[in-house]
Formats: structure tokens, sequence, C-alpha cells
């Protein structure tokens, strides 16, 4: 059965909300650059997992389609030529993103396990968020990056003993499967109980992904672990 899905705005952001808003586990999606709310929305009908699943619209628009957490730097983008690593880039805009992502935090129901899952650059600012105080209680990082890890490499013990999946494709051309490899190493610096998962696919979030984020909730909301198919997208940092 479908669940119910609706538009509503929290902490300022307007938001697809899908399933039972009295759900004991929230799962929240950030999506990449260049996407929209609604090229996610479709997970939480598949995963079968029962909680309440709010995806969330960056606030800024972004070309060429979709919006954004923060703009990207076009000159810098383009002189990088191939895919690199962000490790060192500190994004304009990142601490307003990372405030705006606490005020929504600040207006869901107390009292539930939070579930924080962001693809791409919707991942960098999860991390960010969560290394700057943001209280979660399992993370998600799917095809993204560490950015300025100066500043992030000393909170990284905020992550100790904090469930997380991380995954990334050893084919991906936006964002080299080495930092994804470098993600998955501060995680672990931090003392996260980490899923890591490389897999044979590109900047996407294929079916042997879908799988481990299933397992992942599943594991979250105290559920045996299955798998079933569904539907794989490619998208865009």
């Amino acid at each position: 059965m479908k669940l119910a899905e609706r538009r509503i705005e929290l902490g300022g952001s307007s938001t697809i909300a899908i399933g039972d808003a009295d759900a004991d586990t929230i799962v929240v999606f950030l999506h990449g650059r260049s996407m929209l709310a609604a090229d996610l929305a479709a997970f939480a009908h598949s995963l079968g997992v029962p909680a309440y699943y709010l995806f969330p619209d960056a606030p800024l628009p972004a070309t060429p389609r979709g919006r954004c957490w923060w703009p990207r730097d076009e000159a810098a983008h383009a002189a990088a030529g191939a895919a690199f690593d962000r490790v060192a880039t500190d994004p304009p805009g990142r601490a307003a993103a990372r405030e705006r992502l606490a005020a929504f935090c600040a207006g869901l129901p107390a009292g539930r396990h939070l579930v924080l899952v962001g693809f791409s650059q919707g991942g960098m600012l999860a991390m960010d968020a969560v290394l700057h105080g943001l209280h979660v209680d399992a993370l998600v990082l799917l095809s993204s990056s560490r950015i300025a890890f100066a500043e992030w490499q000393p909170r990284l013990p905020r992550l100790d003993g904090l469930p997380m999946l991380i995954a990334h494709g050893r084919a991906d051309a936006e964002l080299p499967f080495a930092a994804g490899e470098g993600l998955r190493d501060a995680a672990l610096a931090g003392g996260a109980r980490l899923t890591w998962l490389p897999y044979d696919g590109s900047h996407e979030i294929p079916l042997v992904v879908w799988r481990s984020l299933r397992a992942f909730l599943r594991e979250r909301a105290g559920l045996a672990t299955d798998t079933k198919p569904t539907r794989t997208g490619r998208h865009n940092d």
C-alpha cells in the first residue's frame, strides 16, 4: 500500500513528508546538488521500513536544474577537470546551510529516533552538521566527501559509537572513490560503528546501496533484515 505523501513547511524548508507522523523513527533525506526532494522521495515508498520520512528541498537554485545547499565555485570546479576530493574545500554558505538544517531538526517531534541520510552535497552537509553538534541516532552518507577537513578533524570523536553507513562507487566520476575512502577513514578515526559499502558503480544510488540502506534502517527500527529489488537512478553532485 502506498504511503500517505504531502508537502509541508518545516523549519523554513519546503518538505515532502511521507508515512506515519507518529512513527518512532524519523528518517530525513538530504538531496544532492542539482536535485530536488522529489528525486529521492520514492525511497520512502520502496524501502518498506515503518518510519516518518522527510525530504526537505535545499534553499538555493542550482544550475542546470534543481536546488543546492550552498553554491558551487564553478571556476574551481572547472579548473579541477576530473573528479576531485573536496577535503580542503570550505564551501561558501556552509555555516548557513548547517544552521538551516539545525532549525529543521529542531522542529521535529521530540523523543523519536532520528536517522539522517545525505546524498553527495547532502552528505557533506549531514556530516558537517553532526560534527558541529547536531544530535542524530544514525547517519548515512551516500556518494559524498569530506569538506573543510582541518575543521572537521578535531571534531571526529563526536562520532564515537554512532551507527553509520557510508557507500561510494568505484567508478564515481563526480566525487572520486578516494573521497569515499577518506570519509570512511574519518568515520573510523572518530569511533563510529561503521558499515562501509564500496560498489562497482558511479555517482548514483544503485540496487546494492538500496539493499544496504534498507537493512541499515531495519536494524535501527529493530526489524529483521531482508531485501527486495527497487528502481535505481543516477544523480549529480
